[in-house]
C-alpha cells in the first residue's frame, strides 16, 4: 500500500480533529511533519525516555512536561502517535495510550486549569495502577520473540503479535472501545470506520502464527487506505 507523509498527516490530523470537537481531548499539540516521520511537535528537546524500564508516574510527567505526545484526552491520559516512512510506504510505528496515573477532578480541566498543576495535586494521593498500551511496529527488528507488529502492555518483554500495522484510527477505536467503552458507543459512527482502514500488509510470521496474536480482517473494502490501494 503506497503512501505519502502527507496523507498519514491528514488521517491522523483528521482524528484529532474529530476528538477536540467531541470534547474527547484535553489539548492537543501541533503535528510534525517530513517526507519520512510524521509525529508531534514537542514543547522542547529533551531525551524520550528517562529509562529503558516500562514507564513510571515519572515518565509519563515528563512526556507531560515535555510535550511529547500527540494528544491530551479528556480525563489526562496520553496519545503518542508516530509512523515512519521509507519508499512510499510505512516502514514502522509506534501508537500509544499512556492512562493518566490518576482519577483526577475533570472539572478542573473543563475550567482550564493546566494538567501539570492538576496531577502535582494528587502527587502525595495513591496512584491508579494502569498500565500504558502501545502497538509498535518495527520490520526490520522482527525475530522470534519479537514480532514485526506488537502490542506491549504491562511489561516491556511483553509483545504480543498482531496481524498487521495499525491505521491511526483502529487505533483510537481500539483504545475507546476497551477503555472508555460508553463514550465509543456514543461515537459509534465515527469509530465504524476504522474497521475499513489499513495501513500495510499482513506482518505476522510463521511463529508468531503458532502463539496466541491479535487478528483483525485486513482484507475488508479499504475505503480509507493511507494512500490508497
Amino acid at each position: 500500500m503506497t503512501t505519502t507523509s502527507r496523507r498519514v498527516y491528514d488521517e491522523i490530523q483528521n482524528t484529532i480533529d474529530y476528538l477536540v470537537d467531541a470534547d474527547l481531548v484535553y489539548f492537543s499539540n501541533a503535528i510534525s511533519l517530513s517526507p519520512d516521520r510524521v509525529s508531534w511537535h514537542a514543547h522542547r528537546d529533551a531525551p524520550f525516555l528517562t529509562g529503558r524500564d516500562h514507564p513510571t508516574i515519572d515518565q509519563y510527567l515528563t512526556w507531560l512536561n515535555d510535550g511529547a505526545y500527540t494528544a491530551i484526552l479528556f480525563d489526562g491520559s496520553l496519545l503518542q502517535l508516530t509512523y515512519e516512512l521509507r519508499g512510499g510506504r510505512v516502514s514502522g510505528h509506534r501508537l500509544a495510550y499512556v492512562p493518566c496515573p490518576y482519577d483526577v477532578d475533570l472539572t478542573l480541566l473543563e475550567e482550564g486549569e493546566p494538567l501539570a498543576d492538576v496531577v502535582a495535586l494528587y502527587r502525595t494521593t495513591d496512584a491508579v495502577l494502569r498500565s500504558p498500551m502501545r502497538f509498535d511496529y518495527d520490520p526490520r527488528a522482527a525475530d522470534i520473540g519479537h514480532p514485526a507488529v506488537h502490542m506491549t502492555m504491562n511489561s516491556s518483554g511483553c509483545r504480543i503479535a498482531c496481524v498487521a500495522p495499525l491505521h491511526v484510527l483502529r487505533f483510537v477505536d481500539f483504545v475507546f472501545r476497551q477503555f472508555y467503552p460508553d463514550l465509543w458507543l456514543a461515537h459509534r459512527p465515527f469509530f465504524a470506520e476504522a474497521s475499513r482502514k489499513h495501513v500495510g500488509d499482513a506482518a505476522l510470521s510463521d511463529d508468531d502464527q503458532q502463539t496466541m496474536h491479535l487478528m483483525w480482517n485486513i482484507h475488508a473494502a479499504a475505503s480509507g487506505v493511507l494512500g490508497g490501494a
